[in-house]
C-alpha cells in the first residue's frame, strides 16, 4: 500500500518511491530497541521475480526467439527486478543442488509490494524417455513430483512468512519429429505423450501445495492450430510464437491468482521526472513513503 504525506505533488501519488522510502530512518548506523539497525529493519527494495528452470528458462531472454522472460521484463519495466536462473539440460534432481542459491535472492530487504514471485519450470528433461539417448536426464515421474515438492518446501522454510509466491509451470509439449531431426537421430528421445504425463504431475503438485500453476502444455497444444511444430525452433525449445503463448499463459495466471502483483497493479519506482522539483529535488523523493 502506498501512502503519501500531505502536500505531496500529484505525481508523487503515482509511484512507490523506493528511493524516497526512508524519510523516517535514523542516522546511518543507529539501532532500534531490538538492536537491529534501522537500515536493516526498514530496508525496502523492488519486488523480484526469479525464474528457476531448465533451458526453456535459460533461453527466455532470447531476442532471436522473442523470449517469454523478455516480455515479462518489458511488462514490469521500472517496477520489478527479473532474475533468470535457467540451466540448460537440468532436471529436478540436479535443481535441488541449486535451490539454495536461488532462494538467496529473496533474503535481503523487504519487497516493496509485499511479495516476490518465484517460478519453477522443470519437467522437459525429467520427461526424457528412460530408454532413449537422453536417459541420463530422465527422472521417474514419482521422483519428479517429490523433487518439485522439496524445492517448494525448501524455499518456504527458508523464508517463512516472507517466502515468495511460488508459481509452477508445467513442461510444454514437444514436437517429436523436429526434435529427432535436430538431434540427428531416427527417433525422438522425448515424446508428446510423456510430456503430457509430466505436465499433469506438475499440476497435481501445485494442487497439493496450494499453488497457482501455468499449464504450458495445454496452453501451447490447444493453440497450435494444427502447427505444433511452429511453436518450437527445434522441436523442444520455444519459437517466437511459442514464447508469446507461454508469456500470455503466465500473465493470465498472475492476473487471476496474484492480481496484486500484476503489472498494472504495481507502482513505478521513484518519481516521474516531470514531478521532480529542480529547485528542491530532495523533497520530491521524500514526499512519499510506504
Amino acid at each position: 500500500r502506498v501512502e503519501t504525506q500531505k502536500g505531496a505533488p500529484p505525481g508523487v501519488r503515482r509511484f512507490a518511491g523506493i528511493l524516497g522510502m526512508a524519510t523516517k530512518r535514523r542516522a546511518l548506523g543507529s539501532t532500534t530497541d531490538t538492536g537491529a539497525s534501522e537500515e536493516e529493519t526498514m530496508a525496502l527494495r523492488r519486488t523480484k521475480i526469479v525464474l528457476f528452470g531448465d533451458s526453456i528458462t535459460q533461453q527466455a531472454f532470447s531476442t532471436k526467439h522473442s523470449g517469454w522472460a523478455a516480455a515479462v521484463n518489458d511488462a514490469y519495466q521500472r517496477k520489478v527486478d527479473i532474475v533468470n536462473r535457467g540451466y540448460s539440460g537440468y532436471n529436478t534432481r540436479w535443481a535441488s543442488q541449486l535451490v539454495h542459491e536461488v532462494s538467496s535472492h529473496f533474503a535481503s530487504g523487504s519487497p516493496a509490494n509485499g511479495r516476490d514471485i518465484l517460478t519453477i519450470f522443470f519437467g522437459a528433461n525429467d520427461a526424457s524417455l528412460a530408454d532413449g539417448t537422453a536417459a541420463a536426464q530422465h527422472v521417474p515421474i514419482a521422483e519428479y513430483k517429490a523433487n518439485l515438492g522439496k524445492l517448494i518446501d525448501f524455499v518456504r522454510s527458508d523464508h517463512g512468512s516472507r517466502a515468495p509466491q511460488i508459481v509452477l509451470i508445467t513442461p510444454p509439449p514437444v514436437h517429436e519429429r523436429s526434435w529427432a531431426k535436430f538431434c540427428g537421430e531416427e527417433t525422438s528421445n522425448r515424446s508428446l505423450e510423456q510430456s503430457q504425463r509430466y505436465a499433469a504431475a506438475c499440476k497435481e503438485v501445485a494442487a497439493e501445495k496450494g499453488l497457482p500453476v501455468v499449464d504450458s502444455w495445454s496452453a501451447l497444444h490447444s493453440k497450435a492450430q494444427g502447427d505444433l511444430e511452429g511453436l518450437f525452433w527445434d522441436g523442444l525449445h520455444l519459437s517466437a510464437r511459442g514464447n508469446t503463448l507461454l508469456y500470455e499463459a503466465l500473465m493470465g495466471v498472475i492476473q487471476s491468482s496474484l492480481p496484486g502483483l500484476a503489472p498494472d497493479a504495481l507502482p513505478l519506482d521513484a518519481p516521474l521526472w516531470r514531478d521532480i522539483d529542480p529547485k528542491n529535488y530532495e523533497s520530491s523523493f521524500r514526499a512519499a513513503r510506504f
